[in-house]
């Protein structure tokens, strides 16, 4: 055999090897995940759901999150032309033309966790924005509540019921419509809870407020109990130490000028930023702990701006009754 009909055929040798070994190694990646897919392994989520953005204290983790990274669901009661939506939305068309963008995005929702079929409308919502390889959401951060205070003998029954049907059944409506979500990643449930001692917290007038508390804290033991066989976790967020009605209080809009059309500013001052990193131990803690203590000294405010076209005036009092 000549030297040049050698040469040619140990190319094509080569060749050949080189295809059969390429195909070979792709066989083998393709076998590998499909063993991971079978075994369920997915990505980590980094989808959150706020289930009240009507307050300071739901905005403030909103945005918080956003600039994390996350892509937040965003509950409101109405999620179009109510002003935390506006402020969300202009929030989020600023960031975008920054020179340093955020990678997270805010996904205003309606939610109302005293209303079942607002519930069920919130879930279909929340699986059409899930893309297709996300079997589910890493976390629900329940915000919502209400707070009436005032001495019993001249309180209104119906404030009671308030409490009740928002706090107590609300916890338990969030649980029921969205821990389908959860199951999937091992998610986690996280609410505002009270002191671990037990004790009261607010001050005087606040008799059926701290009654729902105990409720609450009742209900996500016996939640914790039935949900741990599935991975998920229900995490407390000992807010021992905060006013409540910090905890309810709406966002605190302001105006930069009188002129129609004026970039419009919020005010979220509710968490200080050792509470925000506290958080996010709670939240992505590779095992998470049963109970995490928001510190409230040192209370850090930062401004948002939002363009909006909607003159604010800030009203001449406030009112001692905060519900969302």
């Amino acid at each position: 055999m000549e030297p040049m009909t050698m040469l040619v055929l140990a190319f094509q040798l080569l060749a050949l090897f080189s295809i059969a070994g390429a195909l070979l190694i792709y066989l083998i990646c393709k076998v590998r995940e499909e063993s991971q897919a079978g075994n369920g392994e997915v990505p980590p989520s980094r989808v959150v759901l706020v289930t009240s953005a009507d307050t300071a204290l739901g905005l403030q983790l909103c945005t918080y999150l956003a600039n994390k990274g996350c892509r937040v669901f965003a509950g409101m009661k109405e999620a179009r032309d109510s002003l935390p939506a506006k402020l969300l939305c202009g929030w989020m068309k600023i960031r975008e033309y920054s020179e340093e963008p955020i990678s997270g995005t805010i996904i205003p929702m309606r939610l109302d966790v005293t209303r079942e079929d607002v519930l069920r409308e919130a879930t279909i919502a929340m699986g059409a924005h899930l893309n297709a390889n996300e079997r589910g959401i890493a976390a629900v951060i329940n915000t919502s509540g209400s707070v009436y205070r005032g001495r019993v003998e001249s309180q209104d029954v119906q404030q009671w019921e308030h409490m009740l049907k928002t706090n107590i059944l609300g916890t338990l409506r969030v649980a029921k419509a969205f821990v389908g979500f959860l199951r999937p990643t091992r998610g986690r449930l996280l609410y505002l809870g009270g002191s671990s001692a037990g004790a009261s917290m607010g001050g005087d007038g606040l008799v059926a407020f701290n009654a729902s508390r105990v409720a609450v804290e009742k209900c996500a033991e016996e939640l914790r109990k039935e949900l741990q066989p599935y991975g998920v976790s229900i995490v407390a967020l000992d807010t021992c130490g905060m006013t409540v009605e910090s905890l309810y209080k709406a966002p605190v809009a302001q105006t930069m000028s009188q002129c129609p059309g004026a970039p419009t500013q919020y005010t979220a001052d509710v968490l200080s930023a050792s509470a925000l990193q506290v958080i996010e131990r709670a939240l992505w803690d590779f095992v998470p702990q049963q109970r995490y203590t928001l510190l409230s000294h040192n209370k850090y405010q930062f401004t948002l701006p939002c363009r909006s076209s909607l003159r604010l005036h800030r009203a001449s009092s406030e009112s001692a009754t905060q519900s969302v």
